[in-house]
């Protein structure tokens, strides 16, 4: 045993050499410690383990912990799934135990590991140059068994795709880069430079086997490989010496290699010599993004979301940059899985289960289906419609079959632990001769995996016989997911394992059990602090790039993860995704290389390669809002105005945006922001601030229960609501991020006096007072919820302050030494003055309030002219003259009882039309179905604000009237289109009466190089279509206005785009479609209730919650029955976006004409069934119809805008969406964001724009 210094200076054993397999001891090798000389350390480690015993374990101990921060600040994170299966991102721990690997037996494992690759090339080639897996040579030499097992475990793999056999994959460059996941299991071999001299002398039956054994070929995506080189530095910061006192050490090469091997594969198969090279991630909020901004920072190779690729009208891809230079794309590296990144439904490529092999469908989350699974979403024809990819990239199987770009990650259909031992074993003897071309000995160390046994049932009575032996894997699953380790687990988990594999003995792998090597890792228990003998692999990476004589390359780096337990079921799982850690590793240098570095020259810091590129155009938009997070927080700061909750908030969303555009920004620019975080999270309450949003959370549930019962049997007081709404606390913006003392002040007056108008309005009632109390609890409940905040103020001010200017000055450094991209690095200082960030809608900007002329609405020109068009001269005289006559009649009428009314205004009304005949010929088109556009135009003075629109678009257009409408979708016009040629065109799979809609000539074309569609439903009465052509009409301003925009900033540079992608961002761009919008193609009956999502999971029990999941469950009349009950209370509960208010707020002025077409058409005297109300507020009840009328009549009366009415307006038009009552009124429906992460790539690719119906 070897004595070990612990805090107390006592003597605790540590036996390198003894290790666990669940609970069960077994003698193990050791990557420090050799075992077959007394213990003693291997020549290599020597100065290692010196290191190691002579110093406290507490003091190893406590430099892992610091490593482990420090990892934390460079947000080297990773995913780790929970006990339901969720993965939620973590701090990976780290131990600075260095497990040192000689140059030598590197050199050998290279040997063993191009014998390989070089075979699996051939194999995948050979597969996919052929009609079918059956026709391919390989295959057809496998011995009969073996051939069946390996075709079908090909065919079932969600990794085959049948799409890309093709005759020019015979020469595709597969096998880009595997990660050969190794485990040692006896002591290094010593000798291994004698291979050369063995294999020269052709003594090959005295080569030694090589030590390792390969669990898994990672033929995918294999992660973390930019981590070592940080785990390096972080632990050279604290501890030099010991890395110093390993002697020379080879550089790590890893980045170059990477950018060297994709520049050949891309160049090798399009030919082209010009283009750049991407890698593919799977974003922002995937844990291993910061290591892929790392190996995209330092490669050179650029960071590209799919978002930002197209393929343009030659086949090739290109990348979608901010000054339109869109350069072709000639390789990928991809990080994603295959089937995401080559989604194509056309061409039959759809996400599949990796378990499985299942397709994946599209599911209603918020139903609940047979077995508590939900329900598929179905189509317009009944059929389940595929699972969207987020990664798809247009018309990219075409364009590798075509050789118009390289992808790598194509290779995982041999990643197949099933076939593995058959691909070691018969893959490098049949393209023997292709290894001979190569100079590469066929007759040298392999790398094999463990024993195997074949996938059929035979097999699992051999292991049934000895099942402690046995590890069982389920075939295409990575992360440790689906592996049992049979020692480790209970009798019953045994039986569980055993009775699964008879049922389908061929879907899974067996291999036999190996006794992993261990590492010491310092960690504490009950006893003190001691070294724990961890399990631990080591992930070694093969690159293996284009051209003929191109051999795979072996990095000198490497990923060593190491179990999260010494004992139990985990002791030989070293995934992190499962709780394992990192340790350091190192290519020591035991044959005199010349490329040998010293510790020193080895750990240097890497400055990034200059961008190759100019800005991707989504990433530009993304620079603009780390500067404006960056500024804010420093602002904050300077001004005295930080308290530490909203501090940390915007820190936090500096950070989340940060991941999206790190490499782009320097990958160690995240530092100072880890470092603010950490300061903020300090000073949090914690319990007090969770415990608040619960109350306020739970108080606006209550309060929409409460309301509902009180106003649906109109037991509030009048005017009450608008007077609640006056309440601060109901402004969601305000209470979720800083609802101060004064606003506190000021609620608690309005709540005395909403209080003080229950109470005369209960007078005795204790009923009724009850209930008032209930209300007026939940109210006051939000309004007294707080929780600790500190201002920020002094030193820790300043050095905040200092943190943000360190982080402007390494990102304006990094943009600086970028040609391409050095305009923006202006952006980057704390002196940056940002526009305010502000969405308007048509007809209410400042600017269009203070026009004097071109008008392009009616409402526009109410506004700012201050005159009605229904009193103005734009009206007839024969109009105006019909009109008041009705008028005097509808006034009698209202002396009638109810019941004499209806009579009277009918006998009236025959007599009106006699004397106004044009109003009979309106009411006759009005009936008729069989109507023409010279129809349409004789109606269109019943509503004038639909006619003043059409007539000055058809202006615009250079059309006349009649010329505006044709019955092809036509941009430009109205398009009067049969419900046939609307599904043929893919418009609409509901009822909608029309739609405006942007759509982009090119689909991957700017927003601003759009066309403009309006189209209304020609089975509608004509009316309706006139009422409807109006409306989109000014739908069609709005979608223009922001086309306007986005063209006069191209005219401007490219900041200004950036700026205007960044507006985009913030208030148009949706990161994720809602399923009521997901597609014109999906048969979805229920109307959406906005922000339900955000509130289903965490309330799911409450009473209001449960009763919307039971209509959902239920019929869509009972579902439509409970929006109607609640309408707009939904509003005070429910979150929503920018992007989700931007819809409702362009629906406000097309509404409020809705309202004032139909009142005039009514004071005409025609007999119109739509109550002008409701057509202005679509989600309102019939209690909240009565209670908002006199706005509503008062804004139709009103030229000027009535802000009050208009909110109201934009309160009632799609549930769960309200808009809060601002102190300054006009404020109420103008948007100005709490700044937070943007995302746009999604809504901006989209070929058709901003649909409104």
């Amino acid at each position: 045993m070897i004595k070990v210094k612990n805090q107390r200076r006592k003597l605790e054993p540590y036996n390198p050499n003894l290790g666990f397999i669940g609970s069960v001891k077994v003698d193990v090798a050791n990557y420090i410690f050799s075992s077959r000389r007394k213990r003693a350390p291997y020549n290599h480690s020597k100065a290692l383990v010196k290191n190691l015993l002579s110093r406290e374990v507490s003091v190893h101990l406590k430099e892992s912990q610091n490593l482990t921060k420090f990892i934390r600040k460079r947000d080297l994170t990773f995913q780790k799934s929970d006990a339901n299966g969720n993965y939620k991102i973590f701090t990976v721990p780290c131990t600075t135990t260095i497990v040192p690997l000689q140059k030598s037996v590197y050199n050998t494992i290279e040997k063993a590991a191009q014998s390989l690759i070089v075979s699996l090339r051939c194999v995948i080639q050979d597969i996919y140059g052929s009609k079918s897996v059956k026709d391919s040579p390989f295959v057809k030499s496998l011995p009969v068994e073996i051939r069946k097992i390996f075709v079908d475990a090909i065919m079932e793999s969600p990794n085959y795709f049948p799409q890309l056999h093709h005759p020019n994959m015979k020469k595709y460059p597969f096998f880009d880069n595997v990660g050969l996941d190794l485990v040692l299991i006896e002591d290094y071999l010593e000798q291994s430079k004698n291979f050369e001299k063995l294999l020269k002398a052709k003594k090959t039956s005295k080569l030694p086997e090589l030590p390792f054994r390969i669990l898994e070929l990672n033929a995918g995506a294999p992660s973390g490989a930019s981590n070592n080189m940080n785990v390096l530095e972080g632990h050279y910061e604290q501890n030099p010496e010991v890395l110093e006192s390993m002697g020379k050490m080879m550089p790590n090469d890893h980045f170059q290699v990477l950018a060297d091997t994709y520049k050949s594969l891309g160049e090798d198969w399009t030919g082209v010599k010009d283009g750049i090279q991407v890698i593919l991630p799977p974003g922002g909020m995937n844990g291993a993004a910061p290591e892929i901004h790392n190996l995209a920072a330092y490669s050179g190779l650029v960071y590209a979301d799919p978002v930002q690729l197209f393929q343009d009208e030659k086949g090739y891809i290109r990348l979608r940059t901010i000054n339109g230079s869109n350069p072709i794309v000639t390789a990928i590296y991809s990080r994603i899985n295959a089937d995401s990144a080559l989604f194509d439904v056309d061409k039959g490529i759809i996400l599949r289960d990796p378990d499985t092999n299942e397709p994946i469908y599209l599911r209603d989350s918020l139903k609940l289906g047979e077995e508590g699974e939900a329900p598929m979403v179905l189509d317009v024809n009944g059929d389940p419609i595929p699972l969207q990819s987020d990664y798809a990239v247009p018309g990219l199987l075409d364009a590798i079959l075509n050789k118009k770009i390289y992808m790598g990650g194509l290779n995982r259909i041999l990643d197949n632990k099933i076939i593995l031992a058959a691909l070691t074993t018969y893959a490098p003897k049949f393209f023997a001769p292709k290894l001979k071309e190569l100079g590469i000995a066929t007759n040298g160390p392999k790398i094999t995996p463990p024993e195997t046994l074949p996938p059929k049932k035979e097999s699992v009575k051999v292991i049934e016989k000895n099942m402690d032996e046995w590890v069982i894997k389920a075939p295409n699953l990575s992360g440790g997911s689906g592996i049992y380790i049979m020692k480790t687990l209970s009798d019953e988990a045994k039986k569980e394992v055993m009775n699964m594999i008879k049922k389908n003995p061929s879907h899974y792998a067996y291999q036999k059990l190996v006794k992993i090597a261990r590492i010491p890792v310092a960690m504490k228990d009950k006893k003190g602090s001691r070294f724990a003998n961890l399990a631990a692999d080591i992930r070694l990476w093969v690159f293996y790039g284009g051209g003929a004589k191109a051999l795979p390359k072996m990095t000198h780096n490497a990923l060593v993860r190491y179990a999260p337990e010494e004992k139990g079921p985990m002791s030989s799982i070293v995934n992190t995704s499962k709780g394992g850690g990192y340790a350091p590793f190192v290519v020591v240098d035991d044959t005199n290389s010349s490329e040998s570095v010293t510790a020193a020259e080895y750990i240097k810091q890497k400055t990034p390669v200059p961008l190759q590129t100019h800005l991707p155009m989504f990433v530009a938009a993304q620079l603009i809002q780390v500067s404006r997070l960056a500024t804010e927080i420093y602002n904050h700061l300077k001004n005295n105005t930080a308290d530490s909750y909203t501090l940390l908030g915007l820190a936090l969303s500096l950070k989340t945006q940060c991941r999206e555009v790190l490499s782009f920004l320097n990958p160690r620019a995240i530092e100072p922001v880890y470092k603010i975080i950490d300061v903020l999270e300090a000073k949090q309450a914690t319990m007090e601030i969770a415990a608040f949003f619960e109350k306020i959370n739970t108080n606006q549930i209550q309060l929409v229960t409460t309301l509902e019962r009180l106003e649906s049997k109109n037991k509030l007081p009048k005017g009450f609501r608008d007077m609640m709404d006056e309440l601060l606390v109901l402004d969601q913006d305000i209470v979720y991020q800083n609802y101060t003392e004064e606003n506190r002040k000021h609620d608690r007056k309005i709540l005395k006096n909403l209080k003080a108008s229950l109470l005369e309005k209960a007078g005795t009632n204790k009923k009724l007072l009850a209930e008032y109390n209930l209300l007026i609890s939940a109210l006051r409940g939000s309004i007294e919820a707080s929780f600790p905040r500190e201002l920020v103020t002094g030193k820790t001010a300043i050095n905040m302050m200092k943190l943000i200017d360190t982080f402007m000055n390494m990102v304006r450094e990094r943009l600086q030494n970028s040609e391409k991209a050095i305009e923006f690095a202006k952006l980057f200082t704390v002196e940056t003055v940002h526009p305010e960030l502000k969405f308007e809608t048509f007809g209410l900007s400042e600017e269009s309030l203070k026009k004097t002329s071109g008008f392009l609405s009616a409402s526009q020109k109410e506004f700012a002219t201050g005159e009605l068009l229904t009193e103005s001269d734009y009206i007839p005289e024969h109009i105006k003259t019909a009109r008041a006559a009705w008028m005097k009649i509808e006034a009698e009428a209202k002396k009638l009882s109810a019941e004499k009314r209806n009579a009277f205004l009918n006998k009236k009304r025959t007599a009106h039309f006699k004397e106004f005949p044009f109003l009979a010929r309106m009411s006759e088109i009005m009936n008729s179905r069989r109507v023409g556009v010279k129809d349409l135009i004789e109606l269109m003075p019943a509503m004038p604000y639909a006619k003043y629109n059409l007539e000055q678009f058809a202006k615009k257009q250079g059309l006349t009237l009649e010329g505006l409408f044709v019955n092809e979708l036509t941009p430009n016009k109205i398009s009067i289109l049969s419900g046939q040629k609307i599904r043929e065109n893919h418009l609409s799979a509901r009822e909608d009466a029309g739609e405006c809609f942007a759509k982009k000539r090119k689909s991957h074309g700017l927003f601003s190089d759009s066309d403009i569609f309006i189209w209304i439903r020609k089975e509608l009465d004509p009316l309706t279509q006139i009422y409807t052509a109006g409306h989109e009409v000014i739908h069609y301003h709005q979608i223009e206005e922001t086309t306007k925009l986005e063209a006069r900033a191209l005219s401007d540079g490219a900041i200004a785009q950036a700026y205007f992608l960044n507006f985009y961002g913030n208030f148009l761009g949706v990161s994720a479609a809602s399923l009521e919008g997901l597609s014109v193609d999906i048969s979805v009956e229920r109307q959406p209730l906005y922000g339900l999502a955000d509130r289903i999971v965490p309330y799911f029990f409450t009473n209001l919650i449960t009763e919307i999941r039971d209509g959902i469950n239920s019929s869509r009349e009972d579902y439509d029955a409970i929006l109607n009950k609640y309408g707009s209370l939904f509003g005070y509960m429910m979150p929503n976006s920018n992007q989700v208010k931007v819809k409702a707020l362009q629906e406000i002025i097309p509404a409020l004409e809705n309202a004032k077409n139909i009142l005039f058409a009514k004071e005409l005297g025609l007999e119109i069934g739509w109550d002008e109300i409701r057509s202005a507020l679509p989600s309102a009840n019939d209690m909240q119809i009565k209670l908002n009328t006199p706005k509503i009549m008062r804004a139709i009366k009103k030229a000027r805008p009535d802000y009050e009415a208009l909110t109201a307006i934009g309160n009632h038009q799609f549930y769960g969406v309200s808009f809060a009552r601002k102190l300054e009124l006009s404020k109420s429906i103008t948007l100005r964001p709490i700044l937070s992460t943007i995302s746009l790539g999604n809504s901006y690719n989209q070929t058709q724009q901003q649909q409104q119906q």
